[in-house]
């Protein structure tokens, strides 16, 4: 019985299979330079919405949705991916990151963009004055985020220690504790251990 191969990407299948290594780099960097086009497939799909329900939408025929999606995304225009977009219900940010900021600055950065985010859902709580429901619903998700936010630094704080070779012991700082009052939100706790 052959033995099974197993390949981490469609690069790797395109090496095994040629024999080329060359080929795999050139797979890879075209998977590379595809990632808008199929993040903007991915959205077509997730929302059920064809091809051609979509050129109507945008007011283009589909040849134009097909080239989009299977195109490399050096092609595309801003203004196509904002209809494209916009056509699905979807809105769009961009982000420059100047990588010669310091680390620190950019993740600094995206701390404040989360913050505006939660501003904006804070705002629709006091637009929707009464409504107990959601009004309950957005706090609980005020905790996920939060529960979300320490689980995830905690992990890159063990990942850290790791690092500076002091994995063997629990880093100090911040510990979850469960809160029974409201079931999946944790309150913060700050130890120093």
């Amino acid at each position: 019985m052959a033995e099974r191969k197993r390949f981490k990407s469609a690069a790797e299948v395109a090496a095994f299979c040629t024999g080329d290594e060359a080929f795999r780099q050139l797979v890879e960097k075209e998977v590379k330079q595809s990632r808008i086009a199929y993040n903007l497939l991915k959205l077509r799909l997730t929302k059920e919405v064809s091809q051609k329900a979509l050129a109507e939408r945008m007011g283009c025929d589909s040849s134009k949705i097909s080239r989009m999606e299977s195109g490399n995304d050096n092609n595309l225009k801003i203004g196509d991916i904002r209809d494209y977009l916009s056509a699905l219900g979807v809105g769009m940010s961009m982000t420059f990151e100047d990588n010669e900021l310091p680390a620190a600055d950019r993740i600094k950065s995206y701390v404040y963009a989360i913050h505006d985010q939660l501003n904006k859902l804070a705002g629709l709580a006091s637009e929707v004055d009464g409504d107990d429901e959601i009004i309950d619903k957005i706090k609980i998700f005020y905790g996920e985020v939060l529960f979300n936010f320490l689980a995830r630094y905690t992990d890159s704080h063990k990942v850290l220690y790791t690092v500076i070779g002091k994995g063997d012991r629990e880093p100090s700082g911040v510990a979850v504790v469960p809160d029974a009052r409201v079931e999946g939100v944790a309150d913060c706790v700050c130890e120093d251990k």
